[in-house]
């Protein structure tokens, strides 16, 4: 393996580095997702809306408190104003659940940039490689004709084994990239829908 590895010449190396980059930006975001947005404010909104619906803003705050996904932080905000202030408008509540969504955006988001590049640059430097591993053939070619097969076929291989890991690299990265945004927007509709169903019930009371 690590022979066949060789073969690819040094962009070998820029291939690695950059599955090794997606990789860890991969695991480092499912475990944000999957650990701390896992608990969906779904399954604990009946249980804030029964404490508003009550006036009981504390125990609602309380409910919220023990979630730490983004959407419990944008509900606690919400619920915060209305706590300290009973007859606090239900603009200033909607502008604060955006404020509160958009400092959320950046923690989901993170280091997504690292994961999509690395799927859009290892392919390109997997063709790179084929460009110069085909230079390398043709130059054996001119200077010594077809008359040495083992030089020549170190540039095809060169120009084949970079092809394949570039698109190694490249396809669970495309799947993983478009799979964690999938996620995220999850993440943000449950934001909009549980904030506006809150602030409805709140302007009702």
């Amino acid at each position: 393996m690590f022979e066949i590895f060789r073969s690819g010449g040094p962009l070998m190396y820029v291939i690695l580095l950059l599955a090794i980059l997606g990789l860890a930006v991969v695991l480092e975001r499912i475990f944000y997702l999957m650990i701390k947005e896992t608990k969906d404010i779904e399954s604990v909104k009946e249980e804030i809306l029964k404490a508003i619906k009550e006036d009981d803003i504390r125990e609602a705050i309380e409910i919220c408190a023990m979630h730490k996904g983004s959407a419990a932080k944008v509900l606690r905000a919400i619920l915060k104003e209305v706590y300290y202030d009973d007859d606090v408008e239900v603009s200033l509540l909607e502008e604060k659940a955006r404020e509160v969504a958009l400092e959320e955006l950046p923690k989901l988001e993170k280091n997504m940039w690292l994961l999509s590049m690395s799927a859009q640059l290892s392919p390109l430097v997997g063709l790179l490689g084929t460009v110069t591993g085909m230079i390398v053939a043709f130059k054996v070619i001119s200077e010594t004709g077809t008359g040495d097969p083992k030089a020549l076929a170190n540039g095809i291989s060169q120009a084949l084994i970079t092809t394949a890991a570039g698109l190694i690299v490249a396809v669970p990265a495309v799947f993983a990239y478009n799979f964690l945004n999938k996620k995220i927007d999850t993440v943000l509709n449950s934001i909009e829908k549980s904030s506006v169903e809150i602030i409805n019930i709140i302007r009702k009371r």
